[in-house]
């Protein structure tokens, strides 16, 4: 166990000023390394020695480090602590600062769908394939439809996650979510196909399915997507019932069952994911449509990237038996399958529980930096938070006075990578004003100095407080 480091400078707390604590101790601490007091690459002590050594709360000595790694006087080592930033002679002696936090340790990027290495079951994964490496490589391809054993591992993990019973659906391995996509649309490649799609929705998700069909906008509220809006001459939806991205709207019960009543009126195919990307156990499920509408028209597409790691290349598709012959005979035009070794190793993680503990841990991890948003952005009467109780990104709609296009361009230059929520609009239509912040893949420290910007920016910008007077957020 690392030794805790101590106070190597005094620093005085008078609780009779009008400054408030966190300010006081922060101004101490940069004039301590303006001076040469703390060098660089000193240990600074945690935020719980700070507490007890000044006898204040711990919030006050996190808040004013959140004041020093804004301005880049410290800096953050995974699993080390914090330590005093190397800075150049031009940023100890130079122009005053602007208002505006400097970057520390280059920009943060907000951008939202990157994945995580947190909380990865290394240990199950090296016996995984310590394991599949006992036995010589079979000489045959593995089937074309993907091997029997992870095949059935992944309708175990739909049936424990997702209370599915796959009675009249088959599951396919394929070689990531392109491959997917082309498989589950109905006869893509053969005719042309139109497709409707959420209307917001990720822009690389629209242009993989644009390669394959004609995609047309769904309109979404915050009961989900609009079933009675659904474009005329439509083959299929592709919808996300659990979590819209971005905006995180669920679809109610009425709009699922509307939707399977627009499916069989119209002879067309329902497609949704397999995993939602909740990460909220606290959030009460609802039936998927694959359990509920008609089962021939019905399909689901998944991949291993957030359960586990995108390095896998591995998807899957739950199709109705009836479609399953279908689509075999388009498997060969295909990207070669997922290797047999590749297949093993994941229907050995598959049947140890590992895809699901580590959910169950990214929950975990991803609440407590929801409270940080929640925290730091809910004190603006003038915007709103939405998909911020699920998922790893959420939406922030801005009032008309601040176009997003603005504040990103702002932002990028004070050191922060966000995306418009425009980018996510079909062309040619209305979108709302907004950003979208995606926060999954971030460390708790460095969220707090993005966020930290971000608040300042808004206050910046005229944007005003919930509460009366001088409020300090966590960022």
């Amino acid at each position: 166990m690392r030794n805790p480091q101590g106070l190597r400078v005094p620093i005085r707390v008078d609780r009779s000023l009008p400054t408030p604590l966190h300010d006081q101790v922060a101004h101490q601490l940069r004039q301590a390394i303006d001076s040469g007091q703390l060098a660089a690459g000193t240990r600074m002590p945690s935020t719980r020695t700070m507490a007890e050594v000044l006898q204040v709360s711990r919030g006050v000595a996190l808040a004013a480090y959140e004041l020093l790694f804004a301005d880049g006087y410290v800096t953050g080592k995974h699993g080390s602590g914090t330590y005093v930033a190397i800075r150049t002679r031009a940023d100890e002696h130079g122009t005053p600062r602007a208002t505006a936090p400097a970057p520390a340790q280059g920009p943060v990027d907000l951008t939202p769908g990157q994945p995580t290495s947190e909380a990865f079951p290394i240990a199950a994964w090296r016996a995984a394939w310590r394991r599949a490496s006992h036995h010589a490589p079979p000489i045959d391809e593995p089937p074309a439809a993907g091997l029997l054993d992870l095949r059935f591992a992944i309708a175990a993990l739909l049936r424990d996650t997702r209370g599915l019973v796959l009675d009249h659906h088959e599951v396919i391995v394929v070689s990531g979510y392109a491959d997917a996509l082309r498989l589950a649309l109905p006869g893509a490649g053969d005719r042309p196909v139109t497709v409707g799609l959420e209307n917001p929705a990720p822009p690389e998700f629209r242009n993989a399915i644009a390669r394959h069909a004609t995609v047309l906008p769904i309109p979404v509220d915050g009961a989900g997507a609009r079933a009675d809006l659904i474009p005329p001459g439509c083959d299929a939806v592709i919808v996300t019932p659990e979590r819209n991205d971005p905006l995180g709207a669920r679809m109610s019960l009425d709009r699922r069952h509307a939707l399977s009543a627009w499916a069989a009126n119209h002879d067309a195919l329902i497609i949704e994911p397999a995993f939602d990307g909740v990460f909220n156990p606290s959030i009460n499920p609802r039936p998927s449509v694959l359990a509920t509408a008609d089962p021939a028209r019905t399909m689901m597409y998944g991949s291993f990237r957030d359960l586990l790691t995108p390095s896998l290349r591995l998807a899957f598709l739950v199709v109705p038996r009836p479609l399953l012959a279908g689509i075999e005979a388009r498997l060969p035009y295909g990207p070669e399958p997922p290797s047999h070794m590749c297949q093993q190793v994941a229907a050995d993680l598959l049947r140890s529980g590992c895809p699901t503990r580590r959910v169950d841990r990214l929950s975990s991890l991803y609440a407590q930096r929801r409270t940080l948003l929640h925290q730091s952005l809910g004190a603006y009467p003038d915007t709103s938070l939405l998909g911020s109780d699920t998922g790893s990104a959420a939406t922030l709609l801005l009032p008309p006075a601040l176009p997003a296009t603005r504040l990103t361009h702002t932002l990028r230059d004070r050191g922060v990578i966000v995306t418009t929520l425009a980018d996510y609009y079909h062309p040619h239509s209305h979108p709302k004003n907004g950003i979208v912040l995606g926060y999954g893949h971030l460390d708790e420290m460095t969220l707090r100095r993005a966020l930290r910007t971000l608040t300042t920016t808004l206050d910046n910008q005229g944007l005003t407080r919930r509460t009366a007077g001088r409020t300090r957020t966590v960022a």
